[in-house]
């Protein structure tokens, strides 16, 4: 009953919002203070999810909670190795940097198109003149 009753309130909080989600968010806040069968029945479905978020707060080791945003800078060790510094001076390097996990060249550069293509280009384009067997069957 206190489900149906809850989103009936919804529907209530939407219609007098005019469909405005966060006027109705605000509207059925201020009924909730006063209202406590709406409270539980917009509640009741997520209990365990906030029991278990409670329980997992209140059990974790200090060092592991995780601080609200503004309060507490946590510093980050600078530990990339050989391969973040190598991907990060790809990264800096910009336009001009070899592809990641190519070899130098062996990616051509936007505009520029390597002889191998055109000629395989130019075979493909003399075979469908020349009568190349393209939609007809067997």
């Amino acid at each position: 009953m206190s489900r149906e009753y809850a989103m009936s309130r919804v529907k209530d909080a939407l219609e007098k919002s005019n469909g405005n989600h966060l006027k109705a968010q605000r509207l059925l806040l201020q009924w909730m203070e006063k209202d406590q069968s709406l409270l539980f029945g917009l509640v009741t479905p997520h209990l365990q999810s906030i029991i278990t978020h409670a329980i997992n707060h209140v059990s974790a080791p200090e060092g592991t909670k995780k601080v609200p945003a503004g309060t507490k800078k946590v510093a980050v060790p600078k530990q990339t190795g050989e391969f973040g510094g190598a991907m990060l001076g790809a990264l800096k390097a910009g336009a001009d940097s070899v592809a990641f996990g190519q070899p130098d060249g062996a990616v051509s550069r936007p505009g520029t198109t390597s002889q191998k293509h055109i000629d395989t280009m130019m075979a493909l384009a003399a075979a469908q003149k020349g009568g190349g067997t393209k939609g007809k069957k067997k």
